[in-house]
């Protein structure tokens, strides 16, 4: 098999560079509060940076990520992929989880230790969490193209790779757009599907009038965009230079990613919604593997794929959607009926874009509650 077992080994000189970057950081000059209206709360960074600098230890982090069973290497004749393996056992269901940006694999292993265990009465499942394309450990890729379709297809070659055949897919942010593609590209694969953000919507049919429900959550996401998607049409349309910047300044690395995490989950103290540890464990693994570009290329790459992907009709799987009470992206319970076979839709009360990492147990639950249902058969 062309994956090996993978150990997470940076040293000191990578955290002395670090935290030299971090000491020799050339500060903006913020003569009044904005809070997070202007972008990154200046106090909150300060505060978080002093502590990165002074308290947290990765060393620590990549000596507890290190118990996991991790994997490596060219998958399908393509550049080397990554993933950890919880639970592996014969007569499990395979489930394949799938992070986004600006997330990692490392948001996902609280929720997948616990599916991996067995929640409630559903049982315990294989779970396998990839680092996607130009993302973690995962390689760069060495050509462009590295849409969200092809991704899905690597994502299909891993897991043959690991010997599934049939297996469940969960997603969130980019990972519900591959699960979707996933879905679409291998009807014979995916056995499930659990989203916790809209993806795959199907365009209404030629004269289809827009209904109310429709044309307000269009409208509300239209203002959304206006005033919080500057990330995405920078990250769209000039990567590469902003990456310049990310990939030289740790404290602008965290700034970037640290307002993400604030906006898109559920309304409350910051650090009473994420542990501070966990949020700079992954912004760290994003600065020692150096992939600011690589994983901003998503976005880029998903605006030149050509044709262009457009749902035409549902894939076959049965899907859940978990509608998070914090997540900024929503979608109308009708447009996913549309555009997918849904058979359950729940509305947890708490979490949001980032739920596996704010509310492990309840995303764990209601993974496990729907593939246990597609397992018996009563999905």
């Amino acid at each position: 098999m062309a994956l090996q077992p993978f150990r997470i080994d940076f040293g000191e000189d990578a955290i002395a560079d670090l935290h030299r970057r971090i000491d020799a950081t050339r500060w903006p000059s913020i003569p009044f509060a904005t809070g997070w209206d202007a972008g990154t709360d200046d106090g909150v960074l300060r505060d978080l940076v002093r502590y990165w600098r002074g308290e947290f230890d990765w060393f620590q982090v990549q000596d507890s990520l290190n118990r996991f069973s991790h994997l490596r290497g060219p998958v399908g004749g393509g550049e080397a992929l990554h993933c950890v393996v919880l639970g592996a056992g014969e007569g499990r269901t395979p489930l394949l989880l799938l992070h986004g940006w600006p997330g990692s694999f490392i948001e996902l292993l609280p929720a997948a230790e616990l599916l991996a265990r067995g929640v409630g009465d559903a049982p315990a499942f294989e779970v396998v969490v990839p680092s996607l394309p130009g993302y973690g450990f995962s390689e760069a890729p060495r050509q462009p193209g590295m849409h969200p379709g092809r991704i899905a297809e690597r994502m299909h070659a891993l897991m043959a790779e690991l010997g599934h055949e049939r297996y469940g897919v969960q997603g969130g942010d980019w990972g519900s757009i591959v699960g979707a593609r996933l879905a679409h590209q291998q009807p014979e694969a995916v056995l499930g599907l659990h989203l916790n953000f809209p993806a795959g919507i199907v365009q209404r049919r030629p004269g289809e009038e827009l209904s109310d429900e429709e044309a307000a959550w269009r409208e509300q996401m239209a203002q959304w965009r206006e005033l919080e998607g500057a990330y995405g049409q920078i990250q769209g349309t000039k990567p590469q230079t902003l990456a310049y910047s990310l990939n030289d300044s740790p404290v602008g690395l965290l700034a970037w990613i640290l307002e993400k995490f604030e906006a898109w989950s559920e309304p409350g103290e910051l650090w009473e919604t994420f542990d501070r540890d966990a949020v700079l464990a992954n912004v760290t693994l994003y600065w020692l593997t150096g992939t600011a570009l690589s994983a901003a290329r998503t976005y880029y790459e998903s605006r030149r794929e050509s044709p262009p992907f457009r749902a035409s009709s549902p894939p076959p799987a049965p899907m859940a959607f978990a509608r998070f009470r914090g997540e900024p992206w929503t979608a109308p319970r009708p447009l996913v009926e549309r555009s997918f076979n849904l058979v359950r839709w729940s509305e947890p009360e708490h979490g949001g874009h980032f739920a596996a990492m704010e509310q492990p147990q309840l995303f764990a639950e209601d993974v496990a509650t729907f593939f246990a249902q597609v397992v018996a058969g009563e999905a």
